[in-house]
């Protein structure tokens, strides 16, 4: 298989560039994933009180939850996630080589 076409999980960033503009981008509405007060509530609650606990990760209902890998390196203080990274790294490039 090709990398694409493996069951790849996700690690999510944000990078923001505030001299960057574009006048033609068209701005969409955010997807709102809980469909009552009830939950954001405790959503907020749940990641206000301590957010190194994954269990406010499960409020919202997906179909693909968080791995293991996904909430150890959530977990991990960013100066300490660079290990997991260069790992995951290292396990994917050994899967190339075995699918070649």
């Amino acid at each position: 298989k090709q990398w694409y076409q493996r069951r790849v999980r996700a690690f999510r960033a944000v990078f923001v560039f505030k001299n960057v503009k574009d006048p033609d981008i068209l701005f969409l509405s955010p997807h709102d994933a809980l469909d009552s007060e009830e939950k954001k509530i405790q959503l907020l609650q749940a990641f206000n009180g301590d957010w190194k606990n994954p269990a406010w990760r499960n409020i919202v209902q997906t179909d693909l939850p968080y791995s293991e890998e996904q909430i150890e390196y959530f977990n991990r203080a960013p100066r300490d996630r660079l290990p997991i990274l260069k790992s995951l790294l290292d396990r994917h490039n050994e899967e190339d080589k075995k699918d070649q």
